[in-house]
């Protein structure tokens, strides 16, 4: 089989996946179903896990099979500590001595063997032993373990793996969850400049039945940060089949997913899990994807949207940016302000920036959008939110809310009124009459409340979007109130989206884009085409739909779980 056009594949070959090879005649029949499916480029075989150590002698051959098959072989290392009883994850403790002997050992026969290895992202610390309590002091957990995670990176990985092997690139990939990066070590501002090259993780599970809060614009949108973080340095994405069975569809979306966002390798996890029969589906669905995909990514430009601001070690409003994804809004993040960019979203972890607020004022004067949560504002607050920019705050009373009114003239009056399907808690916004001015606003009784605000500052307009207590609620506005949600954030980009809730939209910087409805349903939606096109080409189908010249929009119709993808044409 072929490579990939666009992209090369890899598998993750956990350690004990590897001491499971006794008989290499058996285990060449077992991964044929994988060859009959996917092209694999090369597989990343790990000689430690839990305290298990591969022998030398037996990852040797490993090596000789896989490259007999012409699969590239890098190692890989995962650090965490043998399981107890107490459940959850356990790190390795790095204040204790001992860790550091064990620690160095593996990494110099790992880098004996390779010119790459990986890190799997245990490479954190959760440890609160009496060792970590006495270094920590007075500090936060946080700046501790950031400081702690980044010499270790320095002395017990890059320098011992270098002085082995001066020819080892080492590779140290990033967790899905990178709302709390800082919480356990995982230093996204120093580390990229230690290693090699990053990796991204674009698992994503049941945002509801699952401990892992991910919608699965997730897969994407880490993709994206992470590029951010790394330039051209961000080697891959990596996903698995855990907690994907309830419906395979979530599966393949993390795949999808993964490469709209341009990843350069996808990275299947893992060896053991994927011939496994419980995932044994798993294989020709990817397999499949990765050769339909492969026929259309390599003709889409840059990943591009709506830039958004998440500085390192920031934190709040745990992910919204996805659930604001699945709205069919694109989103492009950024570790540092997008200071040159004309529509910029901030949630409440761009507080961590304590000059948040005088760059907002800057993009502001300069003619820039900046739409902001409330969640943002909440916190913003305290940093003098109110005597710089607007006279907007946070109550601390909440409004249940089903019926939803809309403004056609900028906050004057309102129009129609809309009702959802169920009642959700919102934060109650107070403004002040004729300075700020209401685009859409809850229902109460004798009384609203305000769900998008706006208000004009130097050049630029600001606005403000009450966030639900349940984020997941953001599906529950309707289509009506979803609209002019989108237009806010469409205003630079060449289409409007008019659709229900959990589509998502992928733009790219040379006019395509991709549609992709995680609703269970079909559905009719609309897209308004602006800044002169006239019509789109399906670059599968090869079909042009015109748009309408009443409304100059072009009508689809969206299958669950499929990829529309479109370039659009002017003229």
């Amino acid at each position: 089989m072929e490579s990939y056009n666009n992209f090369s594949v890899a598998i993750y070959c956990p350690v004990n996946d590897l001491m499971d090879i006794t008989d290499f005649n058996e285990f060449s029949k077992l991964f044929a179903w994988i060859e009959k499916h996917v092209r694999v480029d090369k597989v990343y075989l790990e000689t430690y896990r839990g305290g298990r150590l591969i022998d030398r002698e037996h990852i040797e051959k490993i090596q000789d099979f896989f490259r007999s098959k012409g699969i590239e072989t890098s190692g890989g290392i995962t650090t965490d500590a043998i399981s107890d009883d107490e459940g959850g994850f356990k790190s390795l403790c790095y204040t204790n001595p001992k860790t550091s002997r064990i620690l160095t050992q593996i990494v110099e026969f790992t880098a004996s063997l390779f010119d790459e290895i990986i890190l799997d992202d245990f490479y954190f610390t959760n440890c609160r032993c009496p060792f970590c309590i006495e270094a920590k002091g007075d500090l936060t957990w946080a700046d501790f373990r950031l400081d702690l995670m980044r010499r270790v990176s320095e002395n017990l990985i890059i320098n011992t793996a270098k002085r082995v092997n001066p020819n080892v690139e080492i590779i140290i990939k990033y967790p899905n969850w990178y709302e709390h990066f800082q919480d356990t070590g995982y230093n996204l501002e120093a580390e990229p400049h230690i290693f090699d090259a990053i990796y991204t993780g674009t698992e994503t599970r049941n945002p509801k039945y699952t401990q892992q809060h991910l919608p699965k614009y997730l897969s994407y949108f880490n993709m994206r940060y992470l590029e951010n973080v790394a330039p051209g340095r961000n080697l891959g994405g990596w996903f698995d089949p855990f907690e994907s069975t309830y419906n395979l569809t979530s599966y393949a979306e993390q795949a999808y997913l993964t490469l709209f966002a341009k990843a350069k390798e996808i990275m299947m996890f893992s060896l053991g899990s994927l011939l496994n029969p419980e995932y044994s589906l798993c294989i020709p669905i990817a397999g499949q994807l990765f050769t339909d995909t492969d026929k259309y990514i390599g003709k889409l430009g840059e990943p591009t949207g709506v830039a958004c601001y998440l500085p390192f070690h920031g934190h709040g409003e745990d992910y919204l940016h996805n659930y604001i994804g699945m709205l069919g809004i694109p989103l492009e993040p950024y570790p540092t302000y997008p200071e040159d960019a004309s529509t910029i979203f901030l949630t409440k972890s761009a507080t961590k920036d304590k000059n948040i607020l005088l760059k907002v004022q800057r993009s502001l004067m300069q003619g820039a959008d900046v739409i902001i949560t409330s969640g943002f504002l909440e916190e913003a607050t305290r940093l003098g939110f109110q005597n710089l920019l607007a006279n907007v705050v946070v109550t601390n009373r909440k409004a249940r809310v089903n019926r939803y009114v809309y403004s056609n003239d900028g906050g004057i009056s309102f129009d129609g009124c809309e009702e959802s399907s169920k009642e959700i808690i919102i934060p109650q916004l107070e403004f002040h009459t004729n300075d700020t001015w209401e685009l859409i606003a809850g229902l109460g009784e004798d009384n609203n409340f305000p769900i998008l605000l706006k208000t004009l500052y130097g050049k630029g307009r600001l606005y403000i979007l009450t966030i639900p207590e349940d984020y997941g609620d953001v599906y529950y506005y309707p289509r009506r109130i979803l609209l002019p949600i989108r237009e806010i954030f469409s205003e630079d980009l060449p289409i409007l989206l008019d659709s229900f809730s959990k589509v998502a939209l992928f733009m790219y910087s040379n006019d395509c884009f991709i549609l992709h409805s995680f609703q269970p349903w079909y559905g009719d939606i609309k897209l308004k085409l602006k800044k002169g096109y006239s019509s789109i080409k399906d670059l599968v189908s090869g079909q042009i739909i015109s748009a309408e010249q009443a409304n100059g929009a072009v009508r689809l119709r969206l299958a669950p779980g499929i990829n529309r993808v479109f370039k659009l044409i002017k003229g």
